[in-house]
């Protein structure tokens, strides 16, 4: 008796392949526009025109503007979560700790984030959509607060706290948890600034591990 092996499966086609391929390319076109023109710098017909396909597809997929909007959005924090998850996870699980470990645990967290938002390898309009966001309150304020930076936020402070050898964040914990993850935003919304001040050519990767030292001897000092 002879067995045969099981038809590899194949991948999707027509409209179901067609339909998520679009989605994605809108999310993708939008979220360059968005994040160099804001929700209200940019038009429908706009991003329609940069993936080539009928403008009705964006009402059909997102219902309009908005939703595009709010869609990318989703994308950054499924971004950051595919990023940062795993060893976000593990340090949770392990509250609370004692001081030398989350100082260790801090330390790995800012390795982490700046592995994601200083990555010169990858397209930064996610992290210009997001900053954009930080500093205007539009649509997606809300949305990424609740899923992003609260969360992230609430972390550090509580690490902070433990090195701290207290079991809630107080007002200094807080305080320092938002110096720290600030400390970023000179070397992506302000990164011109920054580059011209330090006289470096780029955020290359010989940089991005002195912004690394510098933040983790930082958190040594705590």
């Amino acid at each position: 008796m002879t067995s045969t092996s099981p038809p590899h499966p194949r991948p999707p086609r027509g409209p179901y392949r067609s339909s998520a391929e679009t989605r994605q390319r809108l999310i993708g076109a939008a979220l360059a526009l968005f994040s160099k023109h804001g929700f209200e710098g940019t038009s429908t017909r706009e991003i329609a025109a940069r993936t080539g396909v009928a403008l009705p597809a964006i009402t059909y997929h997102f219902g309009g503007k908005e939703g595009l909007y709010r869609a990318c959005a989703e994308h950054v924090v499924e971004r950051y979560r595919a990023r940062m998850l795993t060893g976000v996870s593990a340090i949770q699980a392990g509250m609370p700790m004692p001081p030398d470990v989350a100082r260790a645990a801090l330390q790995e967290v800012v390795s982490l984030l700046a592995g994601m938002l200083l990555d010169v390898a990858e397209d930064d309009s996610w992290a210009t959509f997001m900053m954009r966001e930080m500093n205007h309150k539009g649509l997606a304020h809300d949305l990424l607060y609740r899923d992003l930076w609260e969360p992230g936020l609430t972390l550090v402070a509580g690490l902070v706290a433990a090195i701290g050898g207290r079991a809630e964040p107080a007002q200094e914990d807080r305080l320092e948890a938002l110096l720290l993850l600030s400390s970023f935003s000179a070397f992506t919304t302000a990164r011109r600034v920054a580059l011209d001040f330090g006289g470096w050519a780029a955020v290359d990767p010989a940089l991005v591990a002195a912004i690394v030292a510098r933040l983790q001897a930082r958190i040594a000092a705590l």
